[in-house]
This record gives structure tokens, C-alpha cells and sequence, in this order.
């Protein structure tokens, strides 16, 4: 189980999401990467994707939840 976000943890978190979807969008456009890399890569970023979403979406539920 991961902590719950900070109002700064959110903040970064947000920023890191951002920064990761560039990164993969960037991966998707590389023409130098072996098949095997990239579809690492791509699986790697997505879980990460996922994980960086899951913990946004709570915070955001623990905030509507309290207002």
C-alpha cells in the first residue's frame, strides 16, 4: 500500500505523471530502440503511469470526500 499524497506529494506527483506521458510519447517516436527495449520501456512507463494515476485519483476522492 502506498502513503497517502501531501498537498505537495499531489503537486509532484502531478508533475511527475506529466513529465513520464512525454517521456513515453517521446519512445513512441524513437526509431533506434530494438523491439524487445521498447516494449520494456513502454510496460515499465505505463505501470508507473498507472501508479502515478491511482494515487492522484485518491487524493482527489479523500478531498471530495471531505468537502
Amino acid at each position: 500500500m502506498t502513503p497517502r499524497l501531501t498537498p505537495a506529494g499531489y503537486s509532484q506527483t502531478k508533475l511527475k505523471l506529466a513529465a513520464l506521458e512525454k517521456r513515453l510519447a517521446d519512445v513512441e517516436k524513437r526509431t533506434d530502440l530494438s523491439p524487445r527495449h521498447a516494449t520494456e520501456v513502454r510496460r515499465s512507463y505505463a505501470c508507473m503511469i498507472r501508479q502515478y494515476r491511482r494515487e492522484i485519483k485518491l487524493y482527489e476522492a479523500t478531498l471530495s470526500a471531505c468537502s
